[in-house]
Order: structure tokens, then sequence, then C-alpha cells
């Protein structure tokens, strides 16, 4: 049953829902990108995506670690910080790789359409961290 549920996780975990690649589609879309554009933003997303995944894979495996730990009283708080502590690494890392992609992103665009970019990924980060932890791609 244990396992059954680890999958699960991981699999909603990794898996984004319709609703995102939709509104992502239709976002991008708006944007009107030329054919050259198109092609160097699908190069940048190839470029990052698998080293993301595989962060956002392990970040998860660490987190569903972390769980147990803290469910087991005999565990140690030295090895719960020592986990804790690569979490945030992990976090760190998929959030530099993400900032990385926004960057190479954002130069192919011209300004009209980085103004629509970062409007878009703004509002979509207000949903999901606190807005101080924004950044602006110009």
């Amino acid at each position: 049953m244990k396992k059954l549920i680890f999958f699960l996780l991981l699999f909603f975990s990794c898996a984004p829902s319709a609703f995102a690649q939709h509104s992502y589609a239709e976002f991008e879309k708006s944007l009107e990108l030329t054919e050259p554009q198109k092609a160097q933003v699908q190069d940048i997303r190839n470029k990052y995506i698998n080293e993301w995944q595989t962060v956002r894979k392990e970040s998860m495996r660490r987190r569903l670690e972390l769980r147990e730990l803290n469910r087991n009283p005999a565990a140690g708080p030295e090895k719960i910080g020592k986990l804790e502590n690569e979490l945030r690494e992990l976090e760190t890392v998929q959030r530099n790789i993400y900032n990385q992609y926004r960057v190479e992103v954002s130069r192919v665009l011209n300004e009209k359409q980085r103004e629509r970019y970062n409007n878009f990924f703004d509002t979509e980060n207000r949903k999901m961290i606190h807005p101080s932890h924004q950044r602006r791609y110009d």
C-alpha cells in the first residue's frame, strides 16, 4: 500500500495538470512568436526540462523520506536536519534552473512579448510563492 501511495504521489507531482498545460499553451500562442522564436524557445525548454525534472523527482523522494523519518520516533534529529538541508539545497537548484530558463527565453522575445511573458509568470508565481520572491527579466 505504501508503494502505491508513493507512486501516485510521484506521478501527480511530476505530471502537469491539463489546465496548466492548456493555460500555458494559450498564453504562448498569445505571444505571437515568430517561427525562429518558437524554435529557439523549444530548444531552451529542451535544454532545461530533463535537469529540472530530475531535481524535482529527487526532491519528492527526499520529502517522502523526511515524512517517514518524522513518523519514526527513533529517527535522530541530526539525520532529519541533514535531510531538511538537502531539501533546501534541491529547492535552490530547482529555482536556479527555472530562473536560468526564464532569462534565456526572455532574451528571445521582443520588448512587448517580454512584458507579457513577465506578467504571465508573475501572476502564476503569486499563486505559488510569496510576491517578494518574484523576478523580472528585462
